[in-house]
């Protein structure tokens, strides 16, 4: 897969690096942060560390990192069980208890990128989800284009703890599809299933990437589902003239769209605001939410108009169609009714 021509969207200038520059595979680019690489195998002053692409074994010597390359046992597959596979790229699911030393590597290379990450040894109790791409004229040969991370157990129910997506290949929405294996690994849409989402705080950088993607799914959501709209109703009762020039809105309450799309509700809120497709109800005994003071409350009820989640979509130019597909997912996530979903998507694509 071919590099980003901006291979970094980090514009605050690197402090406290032990190592300079990475290569990665046949690939050179600028760290970010300190990684706690072993002083013995890793200078403070490094400029230069040489990271294997498949394993992330790393090295100061070239010589030593080209031998490793010609011999790595992951060159041609990675570890773990592949759990999506679509369009080229895949997902593959890793255990920190059965794969230690490659979690560990994945982990101290990781710091390089990301301000906020503390785990990087006691890797037993996280499972890893790589995202790789493999271009299907030079199939023998894969990518490893980033990862999350994800606590085994979480007490706070959350789907992902840190995601990075390598430098050479942000600015792909590459980001945006490993969220969306990670709410669809939480199992939210299956019976005892947990709605969650990342762990929190976020970062700067992680709240923006977080506030699209919420936005996005619940634009996809409310525009490709059938929806209960009060405007249907009123049209079972009165002529049809009378709700002429009207569009479709949905009136239904933060916790209630959060179970639709799998979202915590505070997340839903955020999105909300963010789009600010939200208009005043008229008073009644579920609440009012008044939009124009920025209130949206998770117990109180939304009144949400389609054609404006329409004109919001257009303007940020969103398709309607999800790029994380059901019917790539494998095993134990794969769709039991995949033609379904498949044609029911397109059809919404093509309008």
């Amino acid at each position: 897969m071919a590099p980003s021509n901006n291979p970094s969207s980090h514009t605050k200038p690197p402090v406290d690096r032990n190592v300079k520059h990475v290569v990665l595979g046949n690939l050179l680019f600028q760290t970010w942060y300190q990684s706690i690489y072993p002083e013995d195998l890793v200078s403070k002053d490094t400029d230069r560390l040489y990271v294997c692409r498949w394993c992330f074994r790393y090295s100061c010597d070239v010589d030593a990192y080209a031998k490793h390359s010609c011999v790595c046992q992951h060159r041609t597959t990675p570890p773990g069980t592949q759990i999506y596979d679509h369009g080229g790229y895949a997902v593959w699911e890793v255990d920190g208890d059965d794969h230690k030393l490659y979690a560990q590597n994945l982990s101290l290379f990781a710091k390089l990128f990301l301000d906020h990450k503390s785990v990087f040894f006691d890797v037993a109790s996280f499972l890893y989800y790589l995202l790789t791409f493999t271009d299907p004229e030079d199939p023998e040969n894969y990518y490893i284009l980033g990862f999350f991370s994800k606590e085994k157990l979480s007490w706070d129910a959350n789907n992902l703890a840190c995601i990075l997506i390598f430098p050479p290949y942000q600015h792909k929405q590459l980001g945006k599809l490993l969220m969306g294996v990670s709410y669809k690994i939480s199992d939210w849409e299956k019976d005892g299933g947990l709605i969650g989402g990342p762990e929190k705080p976020l970062s700067e950088m992680g709240r923006k990437s977080y506030s699209r993607f919420w936005e996005e799914r619940i634009a996809r959501y409310l525009l490709l589902h059938d929806l209960n709209t009060e405007d249907s109703s009123r049209q079972k009762q009165k002529p049809s003239t009378s709700s002429r020039g009207k569009h479709p809105h949905e009136v239904m309450t933060v916790q209630e769209l959060g179970l639709a799309t799998g979202m915590l509700t505070e997340d839903v809120i955020t999105a909300l605001k963010g789009m600010g497709v939200v208009e005043p109800t008229t008073p009644s005994k579920r609440g009012r939410v008044n939009q124009e003071a920025g209130e949206v409350d998770e117990d109180k009820t939304v009144r949400i108009r389609k054609s404006r989640v329409l004109e919001w979509a257009k303007a940020h130019r969103i398709t309607l169609r999800d790029p994380l597909r059901d019917e790539g997912f494998l095993g134990r996530w794969a769709p039991h009714h995949t033609s379904e979903i498949s044609d029911s998507g397109s059809e919404e694509s093509d309008e």
